[in-house]
């Protein structure tokens, strides 16, 4: 059976998604992307629909039975691909969809800017998806300034965005509430600190700019960032050690983030929300482009301490009755170096600063007596 061609099919955008172009295509059918791609090939006997569309780096056969059957050029076609737009980014700084993503499947469904949706509309255009909204470090929208949304503000559950004809155009919906998504203005619109936010930016560009360059430097940036998510003191502990840098009494992991404790590269599969807290803590700890972890401020070398190491976290679980490492300490021995601790003239000093420096000091004084022998 030979390829189809489709009559109507519009034409892509400069900065969008593959998978963006499909689905627009495919929804003026009444189809997914996926079963569109699969359609356009020879009886869906070539490739499954599971593989059908790899926004990194798309099959060059396909892409050319897709440009023939809707008489695009394929050239342009493989332009679309992240691969073509980020040829030194690492699969590892592209957003994915959590625990269950593994290397070879395909990226998630993006976080968007409703703001950028609202323009479309405005501009009586077909919506589509951005190709920038799938980078790891892309949290917020540099020409409206908001904060992208991956939770739909109908039913509330992570975005997951399929295309709709209205009109005679492709609209963005929620694939599970079928919600429209597009900024409304008024109660959707969170409060926004126009310094923080612009801060945010710098960031965001810096990082894009290191991960996108050649070099070293976004391994050190991977590396600052796998220190802020790892596992705190102990190597199966929930809390990450972001958590002193958020310096919150009996804060505790969310659910929806505990699977990025410990991970290597763990900037990815955290929510919209999170990426953007841990910019700002990376480039606050060990600044945006970090010359080597642990050594760039004080509060560097401090959280990268408490950081369990990842040479502990690979190790198998000791055999029963095998004792591994130093003995725990007991209580009384606990109890001694906590009066060495306040008998220590630096912490009756440190009573006179600030709450935030007064932690500093303590950590510092527990560091330095667990470190002591005997």
């Amino acid at each position: 059976m030979t390829a189809r061609r489709l009559p109507v099919v519009p034409r892509p955008y400069r900065g969008e998604l593959l998978s963006s172009w499909l689905a627009r295509v495919a929804c003026r059918y009444g189809l997914t992307h996926q079963a569109l791609a699969e359609w356009m090939t020879d009886g869906g006997r070539s490739f499954s629909p599971i593989q059908s569309v790899d926004d990194r780096l798309p099959a060059p056969e396909q892409v050319r039975q897709w440009a023939w059957s809707c008489g695009v050029d394929p050239e342009r076609l493989l332009r679309l691909s992240l691969s073509r737009r980020h040829p030194q980014r690492p699969n590892s700084w592209y957003t994915c969809r959590g625990p269950e993503w593994a290397p070879s499947a395909m990226i998630g469904s993006p976080a968007v800017c409703l703001a950028c949706l609202a323009a479309d509309h405005t501009a009586d255009r077909d919506s589509w998806l951005r190709a920038d909204w799938v980078l790891a470090e892309h949290c917020i929208c540099p020409k409206h300034g908001h904060l992208l949304r991956d939770r739909c503000l109908g039913c509330g559950h992570r975005l997951s965005v399929a295309f709709r004809l209205r009109e005679g155009q492709a609209r963005a919906v929620c694939s599970r509430c079928e919600a429209l998504l597009i900024d409304r203005g008024g109660e959707d619109d969170a409060p926004r600190d126009a310094a923080l936010i612009e801060a945010a930016l710098s960031i965001q560009q810096q990082v894009a700019q290191i991960v996108d360059g050649e070099g070293p430097a976004h391994e050190q940036l991977g590396q600052a960032l796998a220190t802020l998510w790892a596992p705190l003191d102990h190597p199966a502990a929930a809390r990450p050690v972001l958590a002193l840098w958020l310096n919150q009494a009996g804060w505790r992991c969310p659910y929806e983030v505990r699977h990025a404790v410990g991970v290597a590269m763990p900037l990815g599969q955290l929510p919209v929300g999170w990426r953007f807290v841990t910019l700002l803590a990376v480039n606050d700890v060990f600044g945006v482009n970090p010359d080597g972890v642990a050594t760039s401020s004080e509060t560097a070398i401090r959280l990268a301490r408490r950081a369990a190491s990842r040479r502990m976290r690979a190790m198998p679980p000791p055999l029963h009755g095998m004792a591994t490492g130093p003995l725990p300490r007991s209580s009384a021995e606990y109890e001694r170096l906590a009066n060495q601790i306040l008998a220590d003239p630096r912490w009756t000093a440190a009573q006179c600063l600030s709450q935030r420096k007064r932690y500093s000091a303590r950590a510092r004084l527990i560091d330095a007596a667990l470190s002591r022998k005997g």
